[in-house]
């Protein structure tokens, strides 16, 4: 289980390079961070804050479930683990989103609303994990 999340975590950071590269590629000098275009970055700052964010992000949960996965089982430390996948998912679908709002060929970002829920959802079903696995553990 432990091979698949590492898997599945290296696969989350070569998704998120590739989408956000794309849409770097494809965003206005001035990116526009909220539907009003209230709160706008320069596309180099965008990128820097977000490859910066995640990079934090990456190395912080890399370091805290190494170390905080020693002493528990394979099944909890895999679960904990498995966060790595899921930030780095919702990460993905916020740039893919962005790009959808700044796109020059004015594709409707309500067709593409879904993508702002995909990570709270994963969250929650990865709360819910939790609790599956402690309730497994309780019966037996």
């Amino acid at each position: 289980m432990t091979k698949a999340i590492k898997v599945l975590n290296r696969f989350s950071i070569l998704l998120f390079s590739a989408i956000f590269l794309l849409v770097y590629a494809y965003l206005p000098i001035s990116v526009d961070m909220e539907i009003e275009g209230v709160k706008q970055l320069h596309k180099q700052h965008f990128f820097y804050y977000f490859f910066g964010a995640f990079m934090v992000l990456n190395i912080a949960l890399k370091v805290a479930t190494s170390y905080g996965t020693k002493n528990m089982n394979e099944e909890l430390s895999a679960w904990s683990r498995s966060i790595v996948f899921i930030l780095n998912f919702y990460f993905t679908t916020i740039v893919g989103f962005i790009g959808v709002l700044n796109n020059s060929t004015h594709i409707n970002p309500g067709d593409y609303a879904y993508l702002t829920y995909l990570g709270p959802a994963l969250l929650l079903i990865w709360v819910i994990g939790l609790i599956f696995l402690f309730i497994r553990k309780s019966k037996q």
